[in-house]
């Protein structure tokens, strides 16, 4: 997002704190990517989402395995009301999600080649560095690591491309319930969201529903399985097999 934009979107925030109103147009609450493609395309979609994003809210989203809910991770107020409308205990830590390998980077101490990266990135995959000191200190603040996500969905890559930093993201349930591959399917949260795109049934296959793997990459030249997730088999195959990464018990 540009610079212009960025502040031209805080100064409307500033005038419509209490309500869905941007740029004199009200917004609708259930914003189909379906019509976006037969309607203007995409852009559209990921303008009304970054607004929503950069005045502090929480919105739901697709992800190329489940559901999301998500915040602006920089935003340690926009955070919290994450983990209230998810009711998780804030001691679990949340993972980010950001547009390209680049950004990776820039939050965390990336310990394997570009090329490993590239093999599972995008992908149902949530590779966790430790943290670098730009991260907000009150995200996850009880754990040196953050959990990194390159969802292969063009909608929530660019997303994070707009928003210019990196995206708070869980799966759209209350905590400890089944994960979700349509909006309907958590309904319940609406009431407490401010936007929630809707990308259609993501997915048949109930696999889907285990959500990313989440793997530790954390000490150079080793892996931890954190959850199996929907890409176990997969990531093993790659770190394991093509990059002789020792796998280590949890």
């Amino acid at each position: 997002m540009s610079a212009i934009l960025s502040n031209a979107v805080i100064g409307i925030c500033r005038r419509s704190r209490n309500s869905l109103q941007y740029l004199g147009t009200k917004m609708k609450k259930v914003v189909s990517l379906v019509e976006g493609h037969a309607g203007g395309g995409l852009s559209q979609q990921v303008i009304i989402a970054t607004k929503s994003l950069k005045c502090g809210r929480v919105i739901a989203v697709p992800t190329d395995t489940i559901y999301g809910v998500a915040s602006l991770a920089q935003n340690s107020e926009a955070v919290n009301a994450l983990y209230d409308i998810k009711q998780r205990d804030f001691s679990k830590p949340i993972a980010i999600c950001v547009g390209d390998i680049i950004d990776i980077y820039k939050w965390g101490k990336v310990t394997v080649s570009n090329d490993l990266l590239a093999d599972l990135l995008p992908g149902p995959v949530t590779l966790v560095f430790e943290r670098t000191a730009d991260l907000n200190p009150n995200l996850n603040p009880g754990t040196t690591l953050v959990g990194i996500r390159i969802p292969n969905h063009s909608f929530i890559r660019q997303l994070a491309q707009s928003c210019g930093e990196p995206l708070a993201l869980t799966s759209a349930n209350i905590s400890s319930s089944q994960s979700t591959l349509t909006v309907q399917e958590f309904q319940d949260l609406w009431p407490k969201l401010d936007l929630i795109v809707d990308g259609g049934t993501l997915s048949d296959d109930p696999k889907s529903r285990l959500g990313s793997t989440v793997v530790d990459l954390s000490n150079a030249g080793k892996f931890t399985i954190i959850r199996n997730g929907s890409a176990y088999k997969s990531t093993v195959d790659i770190l394991a097999g093509k990059y002789n990464l020792t796998e280590e018990d949890r």
